[in-house]
């Protein structure tokens, strides 16, 4: 049972899920216009799509163990698909998107992947804990995200331990350049 717990709390605190959430809420978009809110959606969960139909594509070719790419072979290739991925589609968003605020967070969950990548020979550093840190970062000051960040990033770093994805030092680097992302995004917003 607890497992099963570690995995649904992994699943629904997904960074793809947390990055995704936390640009609509700071995006403030429902307000101003509910067709581009609407459309901010569309291209929230066609992104999403991408990269679980890409890992997918992966596990049904035999190439990869599980849709999570646990192995370090599996991450490198998903990490680099999803830095493309993000880095492309911030420039598009800056290009064609009327409001910054999505550019700016697909473009700090690229640099996100790029820093965890960098350190990857050393340490495999927790992704879902470092957008756990990434959305709180995103979301302040519009809600109190010290106490929300605090609250997923607990969750998210038992999960992980539960699961045995991360140790204590894998989640903790993860905070680290989650944080580091969200101070980034607040100076460009």
């Amino acid at each position: 049972m607890t497992v099963f717990v570690a995995r649904m709390i992994s699943v629904l605190l997904h960074p793809f899920i947390l990055s995704a959430i936390a640009t609509l809420i700071s995006a403030d978009l429902h307000q101003a216009s509910p067709l581009l809110f609407q459309l901010l959606i569309f291209i929230l969960i066609t992104l999403g799509a991408i990269a679980l139909g890409f890992a997918w594509w992966h596990v049904r070719a035999g190439r990869w163990q599980h849709i999570d790419a646990v192995a370090p072979a599996e991450r490198k290739v998903l990490n680099m698909f999803l830095t493309l991925l993000l880095l492309i589609s911030s420039g598009l968003a800056w290009k064609y998107f009327p409001q910054p605020e999505l550019a700016y967070g697909l473009l700090i969950s690229g640099i996100a992947i790029v820093a965890a990548m960098l350190i990857s020979p050393w340490l495999k550093v927790s992704l879902h804990s470092c957008f756990a840190a990434v959305a709180a970062g995103i979301v302040y000051p519009t809600f109190n995200a010290i106490a929300i960040g605090v609250g997923i990033s607990v969750l998210v770093y038992w999960a992980r331990f539960v699961l045995k994805r991360h140790n204590m030092l894998e989640l903790l680097a993860g905070s680290v350049i989650g944080i580091g992302c969200a101070m980034l995004y607040q100076v460009m917003a």
